[in-house]
Parts: C-alpha cells; sequence; structure tokens
C-alpha cells in the first residue's frame, strides 16, 4: 500500500502549475469540503478536488478518505487518480500590516474527468432525453456502484450524501459516484453508529439523520430513493409524490413514460418507482438493503431478456446502452444451424496478468464469436470472477462479427457473491433467460486464485447445460474443474489442447529474422551457445493514436510482436530489448519507456517479461520518440543496435511528423504500417534516413491465431451441443 501511496502522490507545485495557481477559470465546482478545478494531467483530463483546511481536516482523517478511495475499483464510482499531503511555508497577506511569514496546507485528492458533470444538472436541464433505457442504465449503475461501497470491500462504506449533485456522467451517460467527502467507515460488526452532525441536502437526508440519531446503510438507502424519484419523474418528482400518495403517483409516472417513449417497458419503469417508493420510508428498519434493491432490478430485467434478442439490451465497455439489431436473414455464407448461446466463463486473478489472462481476453473471446457467426441468432456471453467482484453481459453475434472486424467489447458490472459457484449460476441464468436449449459453457481457470473460499459450493452445483472446463495455468484445482464439468450433461475436463500463445504471422516472424541477421555485424566473437551474435540491443517503438487505435492493432504489437523479438533476441547474448510508447490524445503526448536485459528463458513458452511503465510528457512529435530511443541504445555503448517503429497510421495531427524528415539515426530503423497509409511517406523518410533501414509495407503482422488443435477442439464442442 506505500508503493500505491507515492505512486498517486503528485507535487502541490504540479497541482498549482496545471491549474494557475488554483484560479477562478479552472474552478468547476463546490464540494462539501472544498473546490474543484479541472486540469491537465499527463495527458488525461483530471478534476482536481482542493480541500478547505478551514473545515478541520485532520491528517487522519484526510488518510483515511484517501484509503478509501485507493481500495475502491468500481466502474460506478468516480477513479482516484492522484494525491497531494503537503505544508508549505508562505508569505500571508494581512489585512492591516505588512504579509508575514506563514503555512499552507495542501490536501487535495484528483480524480477522473466526467466532461457530462453530474446528474443534477442534467435533471434540471431535462437532458437526459427521452430514452428509458438511459434513465434505466442511470439507476442500475448508480444501484451497483453503492451495492460495492456496502458489500464489496472487507470494510462498508457509507456514503451519507448521495445525491444527484454526487453522480457524475461518463461520455456515456454511465454514472459514477463521487464525492466521499462524508463517508465513514464501519466495520460488519457494527450495524449503526450515532453522530452529532452531518452536513449534507436537505431532500436527500433520512429523518434519522436529519436528528443526529443512528445511521447506517439505510441512511444511504433513503437518498438513493430520492435519487431515482428524480431521474424517473425529474425534480419536481418528489414533490409530486408528496402531493399524489404512492399508488397514484406510481400510475402517474406509468402514464408519464408511456407518453414519453414508447419503447419503454412499463412494468420495469412502475417497479423501479415502487424500488424507490420504499426507499424514503420514514422508519428506516422497512427500507430495503442495496442488496434488495439490485436484486429487485435484476428480476425486471429477466421478462425483457425472455422476449428474445429483439428486446435485448446491453451496455458496451462503454456503457452506452443500445438495442441489438437482429437481421431478418443471416447472409447465405452461414452455415450453421441456430441459435446457439454460449457462454464463457474466467476464473482468473485478475491483478496477475499472465499470458493466460491475455490468450483468453484477447483472443479466445473473439475465436469462440467468430465461429457462431455460423449459428442463426445466436448469443455469446461472459462472466468474469474476480476475489472481489463478477463481471458480466451477452451480445447477439452477428454474422460481420468476424476476425477481419475485430472482436466486440461489451462490458455489464454485476458484483455478486465472491465464490466460483455464484459465476457459473449466473452463466446458467443468462442461458436460461435467452429460453433456448442450445446451449454450452466454456469455463476458464488459471490456476492462479488462491482464496480457498472461492471454490466453495462447486460440488453442489449442478449445471442443465454442458459445462466444458480447461486450465491454462496451474493444475492445483484441476480436481475442482473436474467436479464442475462431471455434474453436467456432456461436460468434460479438458487437459490438453490448452490455448497456445498467439502466433503472428511465419512471414512476419521470418521478417524480423531476416532484420536482426543484418544488423548483427561480424565483430570476431564467437557465436554463442543461443546460436546468435551478442550484444543486440533493439528497441520498439509504438507511435499510436491512444483514442481511436483499434485493438486488433494494440493487442497485436503488444502481446504479439513483443514477445516474438524478446524471444528471438534469447539468441543473443547480454542483449537487451527496450520499448517507447508514444501516445497521441486529444490534448497531448505522452510516451512511456523502458528497457531490460533478455534472458535465454524468455521464450514462448514462458510469460513475457511485463515492463515496470513510466508515463512522461515529451515534445510533440515522433521525433522526440526516435531520439529517446536512439539515446537508449547509445547509452548501451554497443554498435549492435536496431529500431523498429509501428505506427497505426490514426495519428492525424500535422505536428506529429515534425521534424522526422531531419532526424539522421546512426542505428538501422524499420518501419512499418499496422491501419491507414496516410503517412506512409513520413515512415518512408524515417527509414530510409537511417544506415539500412527499410519501410516495410508487407507483411504486416496479422491477428495472432490460436493454436489449430484448440480451434478445432471448439468446432467439435459447438457441433456436438446443436440438437436437431
Amino acid at each position: 500500500m506505500a508503493m500505491q501511496i507515492e505512486e498517486l502522490r503528485i507535487e502541490s507545485s504540479d497541482l498549482r502549475r496545471i491549474t494557475n495557481d488554483f484560479s477562478d477559470a479552472k474552478k468547476i465546482g463546490c464540494g462539501g469540503y472544498g473546490d474543484v478545478y479541472k486540469a491537465d494531467y499527463n495527458g488525461e483530463e483530471i478534476a482536481v478536488k482542493l480541500l478547505d483546511p478551514t473545515k478541520g481536516i485532520d491528517d487522519q482523517q484526510f488518510m483515511k478518505e484517501l484509503y478509501n478511495h485507493m481500495e475502491v475499483k468500481h466502474r460506478n464510482i468516480v477513479r482516484l487518480v492522484g494525491y497531494c499531503n503537503e505544508e508549505i511555508k508562505k508569505y500571508v497577506e494581512q489585512k492591516v500590516g505588512p504579509p508575514v511569514f506563514g503555512k499552507h496546507i495542501y490536501k487535495v485528492l484528483c480524480f477522473e474527468y466526467m466532461r457530462r458533470g453530474s446528474l443534477d444538472k442534467h435533471l434540471s436541464e431535462n437532458s437526459l432525453g427521452d430514452d428509458w433505457r438511459t434513465h434505466y442504465q442511470i439507476i442500475k449503475g448508480t444501484c451497483e456502484g453503492l451495492w460495492y461501497l456496502h458489500n464489496g470491500l472487507e470494510h462498508r462504506i457509507l456514503h451519507l450524501d448521495l445525491k444527484p449533485g454526487n453522480i457524475l456522467l461518463d461520455d456515456y451517460m454511465e454514472p459514477k459516484i463521487a464525492d466521499f467527502g462524508l463517508s465513514r467507515i464501519y466495520t460488519s460488526s457494527r450495524s449503526n453508529t450515532r453522530v452529532k452532525l452531518v452536513s449534507g441536502t436537505t431532500k436527500y437526508m433520512p429523518p434519522e439523520l436529519r436528528r443526529g440519531s443512528e445511521i447506517s446503510e439505510k441512511t444511504d438507502t433513503y437518498g438513493l430513493g430520492v435519487t431515482i424519484i428524480d431521474v424517473i419523474r425529474g425534480s419536481v418528482g418528489f414533490e409530486l409524490y408528496h402531493e399524489l400518495e404512492a399508488t397514484r403517483f406510481v400510475e402517474n409516472v406509468r402514464t408519464y413514460w408511456g407518453q414519453r417513449d414508447g419503447t419503454a417497458h412499463l412494468d420495469q419503469v412502475e417497479e423501479c418507482t415502487k424500488i424507490a417508493i420504499r426507499c424514503i420510508r420514514h422508519d428506516r428498519r422497512n427500507r430495503p438493503t442495496i442488496k434488495e434493491i439490485v436484486a429487485d432490478l435484476n428480476a425486471t430485467e429477466t421478462p425483457i431478456l425472455a422476449e428474445g434478442p429483439r428486446a435485448l439490451t446491453i451496455s458496451s465497455s462503454r456503457g452506452k446502452l443500445g438495442s441489438l439489431h437482429v437481421p431478418d436473414k443471416l447472409s447465405s455464407s452461414t452455415s450453421g444451424r441456430g441459435p446457439l448461446d454460449v457462454v464463457i466463463v474466467y476464473a482468473f486473478d485478475c491483478y496477475l496478468h499472465t499470458p493466460a489472462w491475455y490468450t483468453m481476453n484477447d483472443w479466445v473471446f473473439w475465436l469462440v464469436q467468430e465461429k457462431l457467426t455460423h449459428f442463426v441468432d445466436s448469443c455469446l456471453g461472459y462472466v468474469m470472477l474476480t476475489p472481489n467482484e463478477c463481471i458480466s453481459g451477452m451480445k447477439l453475434v452477428e454474422s460481420a462479427d468476424t476476425k477481419a472486424s475485430g472482436y466486440t467489447d461489451y462490458d455489464r458490472r454485476s458484483t455478486k457473491r465472491k465464490t466460483m459457484a455464484s459465476g457459473l449460476e449466473e452463466a446458467h441464468n443468462i442461458i436460461s433467460n435467452r429460453g433456448h436449449h442450445n446451449s454450452i459453457i466454456l469455463f476458464f481457470s488459471d490456476g492462479l486464485v488462491n482464496n480457498e473460499y472461492f471454490f466453495h459450493g462447486n460440488e453442489n452445483f449442478i449445471s442443465q447445460v454442458p459445462v466444458h472446463t480447461f486450465t491454462l495455468g496451474g493444475n492445483a484445482y484441476n480436481h475442482i474443474l473436474h467436479s464442475i464439468a462431471a455434474n453436467s450433461p456432456g461436460g468434460k475436463f479438458h487437459s490438453t489442447s490448452i490455448p497456445e500463445r498467439p502466433n503472428v504471422s511465419t512471414a512476419f516472424s521470418r521478417l524480423l529474422d531476416k532484420l536482426l541477421g543484418d544488423a548483427s555485424k561480424d565483430d570476431g566473437k564467437p557465436p554463442s551457445t543461443f546460436s546468435g551474435r551478442g550484444p543486440l540491443d533493439v528497441v520498439i517503438v509504438f507511435a499510436f493514436d491512444r483514442t481511436n487505435s483499434t485493438a486488433q492493432t494494440r493487442y497485436t504489437v503488444a502481446h504479439g510482436v513483443f514477445w516474438l523479438l524478446q524471444e528471438k533476441l534469447t539468441r543473443f547474448v547480454d542483449s537487451c530489448l527496450g520499448y517507447i510508447y508514444v501516445m497521441s490524445t486529444p490534448k497531448t503526448y505522452t510516451y512511456t519507456l523502458d528497457m531490460k536485459l533478455v534472458y535465454s528463458k524468455e521464450k514462448k513458452d514462458a510469460p513475457y517479461t511485463v515492463f515496470n511503465e513510466r508515463t512522461r510528457t515529451c515534445t510533440k512529435n515522433m521525433a522526440s520518440g526516435l531520439a529517446e530511443a536512439h539515446n537508449m541504445i547509445k547509452n548501451r555503448g554497443h554498435h549492435n543496435g536496431i529500431i523498429f517503429l509501428f505506427s497505426d497510421g490514426l495519428i492525424n495531427k500535422g505536428d506529429f511528423f515534425d521534424g522526422t524528415d531531419n532526424y539522421v539515426s546512426e542505428v538501422p530503423v524499420h518501419t512499418f504500417t499496422l491501419g491507414g497509409d496516410t503517412y506512409n511517406h513520413g515512415l518512408q523518410a524515417i527509414s530510409a534516413n537511417s544506415p539500412g533501414g527499410t519501410f516495410n509495407s508487407i507483411p504486416v503482422p496479422e491477428k495472432p491465431l490460436l493454436s489449430e488443435p484448440f480451434s478445432t477442439l471448439l468446432d467439435g464442442l459447438l457441433s456436438r451441443t446443436i440438437v436437431d
């Protein structure tokens, strides 16, 4: 934790610089404990929350809040990006007399910046639109964020000021709970506690809080209920509820949405309204818990899913809700039967991004999706289990979802019980709600999750559909995977045909052999035991548009080319492999860089080494990245060096290539394009200004392929599932 705190620390001098000394021009709002400013830091827009020292915030209280935010990691809770806790001395102006030398305390929390601002602004401006699904997304996301605060951590966190002003919206109207200035931490052994004074907005405060009485998780439930009413019926909704009473208010809301959105699921609208009413009951003992609320919301989605794919809505990885288009007739190239529904379950330690993680996340997913394009009206879902939460989603697979177009990202987070059985149950429910008898669950484990309770309940879980289990890492839990498969009809544990590490195209691999061989001169040294010469130092330069590059392009270089080069360098004694990631964002450029010695054991069969990233702001062009690459090789002091430059062809800023025409390298620079060819002339100039450098338009690194045996195995499993 100490290391993590240090990584998040931002100097007060940097904060003053990026906020123009906390000028009013940068101020975007006021919170319960201070002012909020907008700033740019390391290429990212952030919100800087400057806490008011006059509020009596001591170090212990500040550190408690800081630890809260460091521990909280959830899609529907605003993300902490930095902090400052400094005391500096400076001259302070006085009303009477000369300035005096005093101290100034900076206590600052920095968060990701949400461009759409707070929910209350949209409610007052009526700018949420008329789409019920958007409103439901805000309700559901807020509830899931509060569920996490109350139940997702070892200790419960109470917000105590939950209201639309403390709910922020991202670009895709995904809600994020913010402002823990009033939060308190309580252990699970204390159901409630008393407070003498809590500040907040009266409308959203329950009666017991206004009396200074006991508080509990039901305190947050009240604020949530009023907020839901605001979302459903606008800022006048709470007053309207008191005028009409419960029954007439529910009827009013149902009629209102029936007229506002003809596609709205009115039963879901009605249930959300009833949930909100239960949340604002005067006696807190009669209010529901957030667990009960989320369960009730999930229940409203079941009949919608049962209507079939045409009614299915999903939340993408960016949070945007939308209907899934179901074609009336798939193309004639579709040669399979349908529908066939598949749910992939990941049981991984998400904090250790092993090769198994990348194999699953980047390749198995799209491979299964591509195969499902041959089954009409099929769906692909996933459940990702981590030690703290379960992430799930499902989408219709269309004929266009092929390898060439890249796999589709989608994400709907729903925190579940912390066991593998809960993930299997979720997968089973996803399939059951679709109502088709052709279905299959593919269960993948990395063998690394070492919490004993994680496997509780698996021996009693019996599936009604085939469950095929795989291990991609350790084999400590193979007996459990055997049991899971055995408790399903036709399920099997597969110890062989494990998905292999993805392979970049053979043609590109041969090209690398040629380029590396040309770079190494005959210096009289005997060949190493690894059949190469050495040392040979290589630096990979990525020139990518971080906001627009395709997943296929990024993964090809980061997870394919990188390890392939590392493996090839094991044949050169005492060689180093470095990288520079020149990243473009709408505002600025940054780069990440590092360099390391390559050891003989670092080959394809072993995990590739993940570098420690060091992000720095750089001069705004590619030439600065090339200069840094050249310096990395030069500092090693060897004459055998080579630079590989990969561009996605998407960076469209005119100044990005400034200076590259005059850049002259002392080592070969080989350039590649993986996207558009708009800047090929720039890549050609870069390679031409280096000894032996080449511009390589072909063969472009292809999307890595999983092993043929595993692909064949999947074909067999999917075809066996179909029932005529």
